[in-house]
């Protein structure tokens, strides 16, 4: 039997109100009884829109006085683009998500669903396809350009942009076929790694390219008790009155529905998984929706914002079926904003783990209150060290500073070294001065500052230099050194590294998950260093004070990979 279109349909993407039809003519959309919408910012004839069921598009047109996005691009006021089924309107940014969704019926007049071959069509054949269409977009394209042989749910108005706008349940005719894979017909537990990370996966989960991830505290639940840690393990309640019906649209549209939390508290004995796996079924009992988990119990590369649970989700628990990460998403309430008073109160968030998790993993994110609610998301606070800024900085900036700065004397001295653990001087060390005949004494190694005394001062005595690889953060734990060296008459510089705290934690945190031997040097080491230190002068007692910029260097395009993640949860 032939199909052809029956009728154009705006449909909602909260599910607050029924579809609304698309007329020829035109169809007016705004703050009316029928959208339900009570947004002052929001007109009543907010997008005028006008369907063209011949040539299966519909004209859009912002008539507002506040901006419209299609497909999370701002459409300019009173210019008409052109979207097909699947695209996305925002008739605010950010609110209030509609989806454009074409019906068709048979020759019989019945109702059909879309063409079989666009329906089953493989991943790849739509990604390439998908693809085209996204070089294609970005300009308005005349009527005449449309084709009925063009991609149903390509866009002619505009790129398909990572927007949260395409993140939400749509219609779309090339949602992937959930019947070519075999949903899971129980519950199952796993331990990965060593138990460091816990895996739950529930009866009915069926892969998909579309995948639909949660924090879980704060994000899908929160404590009966209003205290920031759960009083017991049935201390929780759902967080949202739309989480449920949310998550049943998404799989019913297609995504695969999975859940990342950082549960410390089972590694470190307070909790124990038994209780907890109680909790995750209890959970999913609630949801009445199949959802994969995926609990890290440790502090390595499963945690957020490391991106181990993610990996192992793409790699080995969808069934072989690659994720489209353009059409997947990442919602977590640990999203790096400060206190507001204003409109709403809220505390600040007590990390920035589950934004982090998304900017490193390349997906969209969303706040649950701009998942759930349509608030629009706040400003947040950027961590102070950006791994990838600084990596696309290398090679700007000499490797010591003032200019002129000289790596070696032509004389016998002694280098004192300044800096955060994990700040690389070791590595300075040993890659640029022990190679020029310095000796290094190191207090790891010796065990004691007196030792380091007496070994620096043997090594003058047989006319050798020295380099002071310790962390000297401050006047007192230097000027031992520099007492000694003044005593044999020895020039001293000083080498201080140009690492901030932020750095120096990342850059421990990257040895940590790429060198097991790395022992791991507890936050008091590094906060400790931060209060005591006091910025070197030459009324020390130095000849030249030199600032180091740190290099890093990397074994293989992975580890690189690594170090440009944002690795700690602030």
């Amino acid at each position: 039997m032939s199909k052809t279109p029956k009728e154009f349909l705006l449909a909602p993407v909260s599910g607050a109100h029924p579809p609304i039809r698309i007329k020829a003519e035109q169809t007016m959309v705004g703050r009316s009884p029928e959208t339900l919408i009570q947004d002052a910012n929001c007109s009543r004839n907010q997008v005028c829109l006008k369907a063209n069921l011949e040539e299966r598009y519909v004209l859009v047109k912002t008539l507002g006085l506040n901006p419209s996005l299609l497909n999370g691009v701002e459409m300019e006021r009173n210019k008409g683009y052109e979207a097909k089924a699947g695209d996305v309107i925002e008739l605010l940014p950010g609110l209030h998500r509609y989806t454009i969704d074409l019906r068709y019926e048979t020759s019989s007049g019945s109702e059909a669903k879309p063409p079989v071959e666009v329906r089953k069509e493989s991943i790849d054949t739509r990604r390439t396809r998908e693809q085209k269409t996204k070089e294609m977009s970005g300009t308005k394209r005349s009527r005449h350009e449309a084709s009925p042989k063009d991609d149903i749910n390509g866009s002619f108005s505009a790129k398909r942009a990572k927007s949260t706008a395409d993140l939400a349940p749509t219609v779309s005719s090339d949602a992937k076929p959930r019947v070519s894979l075999t949903p899971t017909t129980q519950g199952v537990w796993e331990a990965v790694d060593g138990k460091l990370l816990h895996l739950y996966t529930s009866a009915g989960v069926v892969a998909s390219d579309k995948i639909a991830a949660y924090d879980m505290d704060g994000t899908l639940i929160k404590t009966k008790s209003g205290n920031v840690f759960p009083k017991s393990i049935d201390d929780w309640q759902i967080a949202f009155p739309e989480v449920p019906g949310k998550l049943k649209a998404l799989h019913k549209n297609g995504f695969k529905l999975v859940i990342f939390t950082n549960q410390a508290g089972i590694g470190k004995g307070k909790v124990r998984i038994e209780d907890f796996r109680q909790k995750i079924e209890a959970l999913v009992r609630k949801l009445s929706v199949p959802i994969q988990v995926f609990i890290s119990t440790g502090s390595g590369k499963y945690r957020k914002p490391r991106t181990g649970m993610w990996e192992t989700l793409c790699e080995s628990k969808n069934d072989g079926v690659p994720v489209d990460k353009v059409r997947s998403f990442y919602v977590g309430d640990a999203a790096g904003r400060p206190e507001m008073k204003k409109p709403i109160k809220r505390k600040k968030d007590h990390s920035s783990a589950d934004r982090l998790l998304a900017l490193n993993v390349g997906i969209p994110f969303l706040t649950p209150e701009m998942h759930f609610q349509n608030v629009p998301d706040t400003n947040w606070v950027k961590p102070e060290f950006d791994p990838k800024d600084f990596c696309d900085g290398q090679g700007k900036q000499p490797l010591l500073a003032p200019a002129g700065a000289k790596l070696t004397s032509g004389e016998q001295e002694v280098i004192i070294m300044i800096g955060f653990p994990g700040s690389g001087k070791s590595h300075f060390v040993r890659q640029y001065l022990a190679p020029k005949g310095y000796e290094i004494v190191n207090r790891d190694t010796l065990g004691s500052w007196q030792k380091c005394v007496t070994s620096m001062e043997s090594a003058i005595q047989r006319g050798k230099s020295v380099v002071i690889d310790n962390m000297n953060p401050d006047v007192e734990s230097r000027k031992r050194y520099l007492q000694a060296a003044t005593r044999a008459n020895i020039p001293v510089r000083c080498f201080v590294m140009d690492v901030s705290y932020k750095h120096a934690r990342h850059n421990n945190a990257f040895r940590e998950l790429t060198d097991r031997s790395h022992s791991t040097i507890p936050d008091m080491v590094f906060n400790s260093y931060k209060s005591k230190f006091q910025e070197p002068t030459v009324k020390e007692g130095y000849k030249e004070i030199v600032k180091v910029q740190f290099v890093p260097k990397f074994t293989s395009p992975t580890d690189e990979q690594l170090y440009r993640m944002f690795l700690l949860e602030k």
